[in-house]
């Protein structure tokens, strides 16, 4: 046998030996069996899940996101998903919330602004205005002191007054306002109206009503020019009424 051993001088083993068969291939090649390669390879990677949670000073709710991704060879198919869990939505002002004992608790209703609020005479709208004042009411007071007590004074009440209603609104072609205004300037007193101040929302959604009775104009202003200045024309109307009612 012949010596095959390299320059490592390791041992002299039997010699593997390969025969082929068979005919050229395709290629031109060698002739004999060509050896065939096969791969199986099903690897998996485990599923991960990250959580991204970010909250922000603004007062906006946090949100979560949870990603998850999960690739697979043994094919080529790769799959990605992403996943946005369940955000916690911010409840609006005057509903429940349910605490973990299950008991609810009412919210506290969030304030509206004071710039959108309308006229109803009636029923039907007849302005928007820019401003409105005198929703009030007052009681008088009495005192009365009592001899031997002089740790208090007696408070008694009295008349209950009600404020007129001060409205200022832009100048339009509307006339109806002016034309209820010269109904009292003819002595027609008992052509009394009823209405309303109506508040709404930025959504004209209505938020509250107050109501007045038995009312009639009392006093009306007219707008006044200047040719410097830029404002819009603006009226005044004052409302006296027998009381106010709020829905």
């Amino acid at each position: 046998m012949a010596d095959w051993r390299g320059r490592g001088g390791g041992r002299m083993p039997g010699q593997p030996s390969s025969t082929f068969t068979g005919g050229a291939g395709m290629g031109g090649g060698r002739a004999g069996d060509q050896p065939s390669l096969q791969a199986n390879a099903d690897v998996q990677l485990a599923a991960r899940s990250y959580s991204l949670q970010a909250s922000t000073a603004m007062g906006l709710p946090a949100r979560s996101f949870s990603i998850k991704a999960a690739v697979e060879y043994g094919g080529s198919s790769r799959k990605y998903s992403l996943k946005q869990s369940k955000a916690t939505t911010p409840q609006r002002a005057g509903s429940s919330s349910k605490s973990s004992s299950g008991e609810m608790h009412p919210r506290v209703a969030d304030p509206e602004g004071n710039f959108i609020f309308t006229l109803e005479i009636d029923g039907i709208e007849v302005a928007q205005f820019k401003e409105c004042s005198g929703l009030k009411s007052s009681t008088a007071i009495f005192e009365l002191e009592e001899g031997g007590m002089n740790h208090r004074v007696h408070k008694l009440a009295g008349q209950s007054r009600w404020e007129n209603i001060t409205l200022r609104y832009g100048v339009t072609s509307d006339s109806t306002l002016l034309s209820w205004r010269n109904e009292v300037l003819q002595d027609e007193f008992s052509l009394r109206r009823n209405g309303s101040v109506v508040m709404k929302t930025l959504q004209m959604q209505e938020v509250r009503r107050y109501n007045f009775v038995q009312a009639w104009p009392v006093a009306w202003e007219g707008p006044s020019f200047d040719a410097n200045a830029a404002d819009l024309a603006v009226e005044m109307v004052e409302i006296a009424h027998h009381g106010i009612s709020v829905t």
